[in-house]
C-alpha cells in the first residue's frame, strides 16, 4: 500500500475510533488474537478477521467485493505499515481473512499495536472499528517478550469430582496454543493416579517457548471429543529452570434448562455439581410462587430429551427473587446438610426430569401432617391471600373416600404468610390417614389443594418408628416447631444448617425415651433463607428443608 493510503486509512481510523461506517459492509469484528496477550519478537502473529456482507459473505468461497487490510505498529513506531489480508474459510455466513504480523516487525520487551480495516471494492467504502473476539475496541496492544530460557517442566491438574465419569470414560486432557489447540492430543494426556478425582498432566516446554500461555481441558467420553465450558485459562511459566505445578483447576460445566416456566409440567435440565446453581424464571402472577410439589428422576427421557447423560444426585432448589425483582427457581446438586464433598463423592453433572405438579392459584406454602400420640396435628401455610372465605379439611384411609373433619375461617386478604393448624383427635394409633385441602372463596367457588398430607398416629407406648416431620409453620418468622418420633430411646442430636453446611443450631443433644417428640427453634438472629435441620439417632438420619421469611 502507497504511503498516502495509509495515511488515508489511519486517519480514518482516528475520526471514527470504534465507530463503525456501515456502507455496504454490514459487520466486522471477532479479531483474533485478542488485545493483551503475550507473543514472542521470533515468531509470525497470526490475525484473523470476520466479515458479513449480506448476498455476498453467506455465499461459498471469498466474496469479490472484500479487500481486507491488517496495520500494526511498535509502540515507539511513528507510522503505521500494513498488508493485505488474504480469505482463509467460511464460517457461517462470514468470511474469515489472515494475515501476519511479521516477526521482524516486533521487538521484545516492547508493545506491538494493529487493528485492521475492510473496504468494499463495490463502491469504494471503508469499514473501520472491527472489534476484537473479547469486545475490545481498535487499535488492539500484544506485549512482546523474549521466550524461556530453559526447559521447563509444567504440570497442569484439573478436578473432575463434579462431572460424570461417563463423560471422560477415554481420558482427560488439556491444550493451547503450546499444542496448536488440538483437543484431546495425546501430548497433553492426563492421568489420575491415586484415584482422587484430580487429574495431573505434565508438558516440557523447550526453552525459547512463550512463558505466556492460554489453555483449557477437553475429555473424551469414547465417542467425541468435549470442550470444558468457559474462556480459555492463563498462566505465567515461571523462567527459572525449575519445574513447575499451576493452580489446581475445576472442570467448567454448564448448567441449562428452559428459559422460564409458567405452570405445571415436566422440563428437563442440566445441573452441575457443587455451587454451581441454574436459575430458571418464574412467569407466575403470585408474589412469590409457591409449587405443591416438585420431583425428579435422572435423565431426560420423560421430558422427551433422550439425548443426554443422566445425572447422579440429588437435586436441592429454592424460589428466589433475583436483582431484577423476578421470581426464580433456583436448582443445584449438593450433598447431605452439614457434609463436605468428598473426593469421588457421586454426584456430579448431569440431566435431569423435574417436574412441577402445580403452581397454586392460592398460594400455599406449605400442607404437612404429624403423627402424635392418639391424634394428628394438620398444619398448612398460605404465603398470600385474597378474597378466601374459608378451609375445609378432609381426611381418607384410603383414598378413595372422603370425610370432612373440619372447617376453618381463612383470613381472606393477606400479604404476608398465614398459618394454621387442626388438631384430628378422633383416630386410632397405627392407622395411617391421608387429608387433603379444599380453599373456598367468598364468591363460593372452591379448589382442592393437589398435595395429600399423610400421618399415623401412635399410641403413648406403641410408637414404632423413627420419623422426622416437616416443621410448622413453614415458612416461619422467627419461630417454628420441629416433631419427631423414637421407636426406641436413643441418644438424640438435632441440629439447624445453612445450605452450604454450616452449623447454626443444636437443639437436641444428650439421651431421649421412646415416643413424640417437638422442639422450638428461633431463627430471630439468623437472615432470610433456606435451612436445613437433621435428625440423628441411633442409626437413623433424616433431613428436611425449611424457610425463614422475614
Amino acid at each position: 500500500m502507497n504511503s498516502t493510503k495509509k495515511l488515508f486509512m489511519l486517519a480514518m481510523l482516528l475520526v471514527f475510533g470504534a465507530t463503525t461506517a456501515q456502507a455496504a459492509i454490514g459487520w466486522a469484528g471477532q479479531i483474533w488474537p485478542t488485545t493483551g496477550q503475550t507473543r514472542l519478537p521470533s515468531e509470525n502473529i497470526g490475525v484473523y478477521l470476520q466479515i458479513w456482507k449480506g448476498g455476498c459473505t453467506d455465499v461459498a468461497g471469498p466474496c469479490a467485493d472484500i479487500e481486507a487490510w491488517l496495520a500494526y505498529k511498535t509502540a515507539s513506531a511513528a507510522d503505521y505499515d500494513s498488508v493485505l489480508m488474504t480469505f482463509n474459510v467460511d464460517i457461517g455466513s462470514n468470511d474469515e481473512w489472515t494475515a501476519n504480523i511479521p516477526a521482524s516487525a516486533t521487538v521484545g520487551g516492547e508493545d506491538t499495536y494493529f487493528y485492521c480495516s475492510i473496504r468494499d471494492i463495490s463502491d469504494d467504502s471503508w469499514y473501520f472499528g472491527a472489534m476484537d473476539q473479547a469486545g475490545n475496541s481498535p487499535p488492539f496492544t500484544l506485549h512482546i517478550q523474549e521466550g524461556l530460557s530453559f526447559d521447563t517442566p509444567v504440570t497442569f491438574s484439573v478436578d473432575m469430582n463434579c462431572v460424570n465419569p461417563d463423560l471422560f470414560a477415554s481420558g482427560v486432557f488439556f491444550t493451547g496454543d503450546f499444542l496448536g489447540w488440538s483437543p484431546c492430543n495425546p501430548n497433553g494426556g492426563m492421568s489420575d493416579v491415586d484415584n482422587d478425582g484430580i487429574w495431573e498432566g505434565t508438558f516440557v516446554f523447550p526453552a525459547g517457548s512463550n512463558p505466556s500461555i492460554q489453555y483449557k481441558f477437553t475429555r473424551n467420553d469414547g465417542v467425541n471429543c468435549g470442550w470444558e465450558c468457559g474462556g480459555n485459562r492463563l498462566a505465567t511459566i515461571e523462567d527459572n529452570g525449575l519445574a513447575q505445578t499451576l493452580d489446581l483447576q475445576v472442570f467448567c460445566c454448564e448448567t441449562w434448562g428452559p428459559e422460564s416456566i409458567s405452570g405445571p409440567g415436566s422440563y428437563c435440565v442440566s445441573l452441575c455439581c457443587c455451587d454451581q446453581e441454574l436459575w430458571v424464571r418464574l412467569n407466575s402472577p403470585y408474589n412469590p410462587p409457591y409449587f405443591t410439589d416438585f420431583s425428579y428422576v435422572p435423565g431426560c427421557v420423560d421430558c422427551d430429551n433422550p439425548d443426554c447423560t443422566p445425572g447422579s444426585g440429588d437435586i436441592i432448589y429454592e424460589i428466589r427473587q433475583g436483582g431484577d425483582m423476578n421470581w426464580y427457581l433456583v436448582l443445584c446438586l449438593l450433598p447431605e446438610a452439614g457434609r463436605e464433598l468428598p473426593p469421588g463423592e457421586d454426584v456430579y453433572a448431569g440431566c435431569f426430569c423435574i417436574t412441577i405438579d402445580n403452581i397454586l392459584p392460592v398460594e400455599m406454602a406449605s400442607f404437612d401432617a404429624v403423627g402424635m400420640e392418639d391424634a394428628v396435628q394438620v398444619n398448612w401455610t398460605t404465603a398470600t391471600e385474597h378474597n378466601t372465605s374459608h378451609f375445609i379439611l378432609d381426611r381418607s384411609t384410603n383414598l378413595n373416600t372422603w370425610t370432612t373433619v373440619a372447617q376453618l375461617n381463612a383470613r381472606g386478604e393477606s400479604t404476608s404468610a398465614s398459618n394454621y393448624s387442626f388438631t384430628d383427635a378422633n383416630v386410632e394409633a397405627g392407622t395411617s390417614y391421608s387429608y387433603r385441602l379444599t380453599v373456598v372463596d367468598m364468591d363460593g367457588s372452591s379448589t382442592v389443594h393437589a398435595q395429600i398430607a399423610s400421618a399415623t398416629p401412635q399410641g403413648a407406648a406403641t410408637v414404632t418408628e423413627f420419623a422426622l416431620a416437616q416443621n410448622y409453620p413453614n415458612p416461619f418468622n422467627p419461630e417454628t416447631n420441629i416433631s419427631y418420633t423414637l421407636a426406641d430411646a436413643a441418644t438424640v442430636t438435632l441440629k439447624v444448617f445453612t445450605v452450604t453446611g454450616e452449623e447454626v443450631a443444636t437443639l437436641v443433644s444428650g439421651a431421649q425415651i421412646a415416643g413424640s417428640h417437638t422442639v422450638a427453634f428461633s431463627a430471630a438472629a439468623l437472615p432470610s433463607g433456606v435451612y436445613f435441620y437433621r435428625l440423628d439417632a441411633g442409626n437413623f438420619t433424616a433431613t428436611r428443608k425449611m424457610l425463614l421469611l422475614k
